[in-house]
């Protein structure tokens, strides 16, 4: 009573004090306090040693010093003082004043609280809610929250919220937590304003209401609770109970990161990643991820993995990527479950490993990651991590375009288009195509179409759409195939473009140079048949016979699997051409004997040479294959100009000048001979030139004279051609007077030996049968039949009776193959071998 009395009567002084002198600092006045209540503590006076614990405790008009304030408030306590026991209580708790001791807190809280302290009962209810200082006890910790809310304290209505929320000392009940939480909120309480925010935002304990719950999570964050800026950030983020804003949603969640909410850095990181709210920017979105993984956000672990992966913000490492996906799964992070898969099924990071591989992937599914159905749906296709299984390939990637996953759109198209897992259905293939293309899936996409645009397996053809596709196609990745191979189709035959048989041949030529490169296949059949196709529209049948042969030889199945090809189509309208199969190939090389072949079809000015080409070519193979010429010994010219002509004359001159007479020649001629009608000498005929004026031809006298002036062993010249002014079909030429004229024979010179096709008006006949011309196709014959090994006598001797016989069982006329040789040579040519 005493220290009451004490108290009245300092108060009455300090409010005249202060009415009296006002200027004077109220510093001054608490000295003053303190001096008196110092007095009467000293004094014995026990409630003045409580209120003595108190100023020191809270710095009132003495140095704040928790030694002091502990020192009194036991004193008091040891006195009786029960108002000292919550005190104690407190500064054991916190370690003010005293070492941190849990037990003796939770023993002067109770004893507070037992003596009728009204605020220990919310400092009971949490050690034994946290079990410090005594066994955690959620029974007990719910019934001192009751008790202190009973008391009208408001802090133990957050407290009983948490409980009932979490289910801890009471059944969960999200409607008895709200209704605490809102009566927090009525006291005032921020924190139970972004409790209610959250409590409307997932629809716990009252209907879901996205308004309401921006609304309390705004309302919280004018209070300064950070964490409701978060709350904020996600809500203008996903446009939910306010009108989507990422500027907004960028501004609240930078709030919370400088007030040190740590999930606001995840989100930090995904819209610097993502350029929302903010100008994109790796390094930034790489910065804020680490630095919420590094506090422990396991969600932000993948985004972290995902940088490493694709280098974005930080140097590639797959290693670490790997690490930070792992370290996610660890942690539960479902999202993390596919990255693993596809680290470990491309080996990137870690070992390839297609059991770990199907393992996270399987993983992933059943926590409904649908971009796993498609790593799922890919291994069972291959037989990786499991057995070969189509029919579980197709139910997953079914199941990942059900869930609009565009990759598996792809993957759809080629089941149907193969028939793998399904019935084989073009149709069906073309649509999940289409559907892949449009949702920008490119690789694998265009070339597909491109084909089935071509090959109108879908009951449409569109060569236009097919070029288009295929161009894509090539566009969009650097070792495409197909659309080469499909553009290079349409340039062979002039479907939608001007043909263009160079553009084909280099497009097929980049597609096998893929193929080689991509290393998917052992041997590219359809890239080889579409070359052997352009090689038959070329009119080289027989390479297009040796490319079918090949690829039926490295893949015998390839046609029974795929059905027919143009190639495959031309191959069963194809005649065996004898001459041209089973070329003898000589080990021995000739590396003295050089030839030119000309083979003149396509004139500019007269009608085509019928095989001419064919001829050439054949018998350039023969020069190399069996009589052992070295390809750069031999020099093929199709369709030659005079300067062609000229030019590989000059060719010969130059080479055997540098060889000084140790050296053969074998000069070939297949095209259009005409006559001077005048002197009746004979010309070949460039196809740059005119039927009837010689001075565009090549005289034989010139030819003669070049080859027989040349230093060399020998020259043996094979003309199929007929200078009398007809075709090989028998016709005149357009440019003659429709007579055939007789020419003069011309006379070989120096070491020379001349095989011409016909004599005087006769004319030089096709061999159709064989794609042939007749002279040369027995000239070939013989060749073939002794594999080279055949003297010259003999080889004329054969030439002209098989050529006479034929033309007239043929053709009803005669043609008589001409062999004349330079005067001194004699008959010594008889015994001249082409092969030695």
């Amino acid at each position: 009573m005493e220290m009451i009395g004490i108290l009245k009567r300092q108060a009455v002084i300090v409010l005249l004090f202060i009415c009296f002198f006002p200027t004077m600092a109220v510093a001054q006045v608490d000295q003053f306090k303190l001096k008196q209540v110092l007095q009467e503590a000293n004094a014995g006076d026990i409630s003045a040693c409580a209120y003595l614990g108190k100023m020191y405790y809270e710095g009132t008009g003495v140095a704040q010093n928790y030694n002091e304030a502990f020192k009194w408030y036991q004193k008091a306590a040891d006195n009786g003082v029960t108002g000292a026991y919550t005190w104690l209580g407190v500064m054991y708790y916190n370690g003010q004043g005293v070492a941190q001791n849990y037990q003796k807190a939770f023993l002067w809280t109770k004893k507070a609280a037992e003596n009728g302290a009204a605020d220990a009962y919310v400092g009971l209810g949490v050690m034994y809610c946290k079990g410090q200082g005594v066994a955690q006890n959620y029974g007990e910790a719910i019934q001192w929250f009751q008790k202190a809310v009973d008391n009208g304290d408001a802090v133990a209505y957050g407290w009983l919220v948490g409980m009932y929320y979490n289910g801890q000392g009471v059944s969960q009940n999200y409607g008895e937590a709200f209704k605490w939480t809102k009566k927090a909120a009525e006291k005032g309480i921020a924190d139970a304003y972004a409790r209610l925010g959250v409590m409307y935002y997932k629809g716990q304990g009252v209907a879901q209401n996205y308004n309401e719950a921006f609304k309390w999570y705004q309302k919280a964050a004018d209070n300064g609770i950070a964490d409701a800026c978060a709350y904020l950030g996600k809500m203008y983020y996903e446009g939910t109970g306010v009108a989507q804003n990422y500027n907004e949603a960028f501004k609240c969640f930078q709030k919370a990161a400088d007030n040190g909410v740590t999930g606001a850095y995840t989100w930090l990181g995904v819209m610097y990643y993502d350029g929302q709210g903010v100008a994109q920017n790796y390094e930034k979105a790489f910065l804020w991820t680490k630095k919420a993984a590094e506090n422990g956000a396991a969600n932000a672990y993948v985004g972290l993995g995902v940088m490493y992966c694709n280098g974005q913000g930080v140097a590639q490492n797959y290693n670490e990527a790997f690490k930070w996906f792992q370290k996610a799964a660890d942690n539960g992070v479902a999202s993390a479950f596919a990255y693993l898969g596809e680290m470990y099924y491309a080996g990137t990071g870690v070992a390839q490993n297609y059991n770990e591989a199907f393992k996270w992937y399987q993983k992933a599914v059943d926590n409904g990651d649908a971009d796993a159905y498609v790593g799922l749906g890919v291994m069972y296709c291959k037989g990786q991590g499991v057995a070969q299984n189509y029919n579980e390939a197709f139910k997953w990637y079914q199941k990942a375009a059900d869930n609009g996953v565009a990759s598996a759109f792809a993957y759809l198209g080629e089941m149907y288009y193969a028939g793998d897992g399904v019935a084989q259905n073009y149709n069906e293939a073309f649509k999940w195509f289409q559907k892949a293309a449009d949702n920008g899936i490119t690789t694998g996409i265009y070339y597909f179409l491109a084909d089935m645009f071509y090959t109108g397996k879908t009951g449409i053809t569109d060569y236009s759409q097919a070029k288009k596709y295929a161009e894509l196609a090539i566009k969009n990745d650097t070792l495409d195939v197909v659309g080469h191979r499909i553009l290079a189709k349409l340039y062979i035959h002039g479907y939608g473009v001007e043909k263009n048989i160079a553009k084909a041949e280099a497009l097929i030529e980049q597609a096998l140079a893929h193929c080689k490169k991509d290393g998917s296949s052992d041997y590219p059949c359809y890239t080889m048949d579409a070359k052997g196709e352009l090689f038959w529209v070329m009119g080289d049948k027989v390479k297009a016979k040796e490319i079918y042969d090949s690829i039926n030889k490295n893949a015998p199945d390839f046609y029974a699997k795929i059905g027919e090809t143009e190639l495959s189509k031309y191959m069963k309208a194809y005649k065996e051409v004898d001459v041209d199969d089973d070329i003898p190939i000589v080990v021995k090389k000739n590396e003295k004997v050089f030839a030119v072949v000309i083979a003149n079809e396509k004139y500019q000015m007269e009608k085509a040479v019928q095989y001419a080409k064919n001829d050439g070519r054949v018998f350039a193979e023969y020069c190399r294959k069996t009589l052992g010429l070295p390809e750069k010994n031999i020099h093929y010219v199709t369709d030659a100009t005079l300067n062609n002509l000229k030019y590989e004359l000059k060719w010969l001159q130059n080479v055997m000048k540098v060889y000084r007479g140790e050296a053969k020649v074998i000069f070939y001629y297949a095209g259009h001979g005409i006559p001077d009608e005048q002197n009746k000498n004979g010309y070949l005929l460039p196809i740059d030139g005119y039927g009837s004026d010689v001075t565009t031809g090549y005289a034989l006298d010139d030819l003669f004279k070049t080859l027989g002036n040349m230093p060399s062993k020998s020259v043996t010249i094979f003309l199929d051609a007929c200078f009398s002014g007809a075709k090989r079909d028998g016709d005149m030429l357009a440019s003659t007077r429709g007579v055939a004229i007789k020419v003069k024979q011309n006379a070989p010179q120096g070491n020379m030996v001349v095989f011409s096709a016909a004599q005087g008006d006769e004319t030089a006949y096709p061999y159709n049968e064989f794609e042939h011309g007749l002279f040369t196709y027995y000239l070939l014959k013989k060749l073939q039949e002794t594999k080279g090994d055949v003297t010259l006598g003999e080889l004329g001797d054969y030439i002209k009776t098989k050529v006479e016989q034929q033309s007239i069982v043929v053709n009803g006329k005669l043609q008589s193959p001409s062999i004349m040789s330079a005067p001194i040579i004699g008959n010594d040519w008889k015994t001249w071998k082409l092969n030695k």
